[in-house]
């Protein structure tokens, strides 16, 4: 069984409420926009950083015309430095590739790792829009859901502003 469907099974057991699309590859949260696959929700990016050491990682998602400026980032979560994670350690424990990164891959993350960095604004939104695992569908759920399966499954959640993009 493939991680999508891992996901998707993931949700339905646990109840929580879902749409699903499929559609083209999207290559990045542009592609998105460009070919009008936001079904009606708030639109972000995700990012996969650790520290030099590899002894944190964050998963990040903010509102896609935000900027994550690392350094910043970093300061916040007490940290010197941070830098992109190497795509194997993103399939080791989210289950996910380069492009198709999301939230729902913390549910491979058994060990619930990932310390998960998540906008401030994105709170209390009826529809979030993210990949599952894939960069060929998008699940549609409400942030407070997606919130609580993040934490059932053990990962820390911080909560950060970040600034408009240019």
């Amino acid at each position: 069984m493939d991680e999508r469907q891992k996901i998707l099974d993931e949700l339905r057991q646990r109840g929580v409420p879902f749409e699903y699309y499929e559609h083209q590859p999207l290559e990045n949260v542009l592609d998105r926009v460009e070919n009008d696959l936001c079904f009606g929700a708030e639109i972000c990016k995700n990012l996969f950083v650790t520290t030099r050491k590899r002894d944190r990682i964050f998963l990040v998602m903010l509102q896609a015309r935000k900027r994550a400026d690392l350094h910043q980032l970093a300061r916040a979560m007490g940290t010197t430095h941070l830098g992109f994670a190497p795509p194997e350690l993103l399939e080791s424990l989210l289950g996910q590739k380069p492009g198709a990164v999301g939230p729902l891959g913390v549910l491979h993350d058994k060990k619930a790792v990932v310390e998960a960095v998540l906008d401030q604004d994105l709170r209390g939104l009826p529809r979030v829009a993210m990949h599952p695992s894939v960069n060929t569908a998008t699940v549609v759920l409400a942030f407070d859901d997606l919130e609580r399966v993040i934490r059932q499954n053990g990962n820390t959640i911080y909560f950060l502003s970040f600034d408009a993009g240019a």
